[in-house]
């Protein structure tokens, strides 16, 4: 785990959550051990009376935040959160690389059954689907178009593997007035 995202993972369960993590210090450039970070997480949930999952979730809808105002970038030719998403593995990742040459990613199949619903299946040596599924949804939540996010973990995956399923909203019709 990159210190950039544990470092802001400790802004975050601090001014987010209220959690107090003084013994919490990361060089932004350093690799951590994944452990470490999973501890974290732990504690604050503990401190906030939230589940792993959960502050797992809220933390990657804060970080796509982040990375969004941090990396605007990486925005500029998305026009949606599909657009985006469906350039995860691609773009996206290729273009963090650059900045952490260290930096370890999860993989994302992308389908497109139709012009409304993109499928994502995550899958990482990580246990941070949770992460994932608050990243999505920050993401969604950053172009503010009416997107139904929907995760289905299958059996056994414990947070390595899900399937996110994204559909957009119907156009709406409108009816003329005579």
């Amino acid at each position: 785990m990159t210190g950039v995202v544990l470092s802001e993972f400790v802004e975050f369960a601090e001014t987010r959550l209220g959690s107090s993590l003084p013994d919490a210090t990361f060089d932004a450039l350093q690799r951590y051990d994944d452990a470490e970070f999973l501890a974290l997480v732990q504690r604050v949930g503990e401190q906030s009376g939230l589940n792993p999952p959960v502050v797992l979730e809220k933390f990657g809808e804060h970080l796509f935040g982040r990375f969004a105002a941090l990396y605007p970038v990486f925005f500029v030719d998305a026009e949606s959160a599909p657009d985006l998403l469906r350039r995860i593995n691609t773009y996206v990742h290729g273009e963090v690389k650059k900045l952490y040459p260290d930096a370890e990613f999860p993989s994302f199949e992308v389908r497109e059954p139709s012009s409304r619903r993109l499928e994502l299946v995550y899958r990482s040596r990580r246990p941070l689907a949770d992460l994932a599924d608050g990243m999505i949804r920050g993401c969604v939540a950053h172009f503010g178009k009416p997107i139904r996010v929907e995760r289905h973990d299958p059996p056994g995956a414990d947070g390595h593997e899900a399937r996110f399923v994204l559909t957009a909203a119907a156009p709406s019709r409108r009816r003329s007035r005579p």
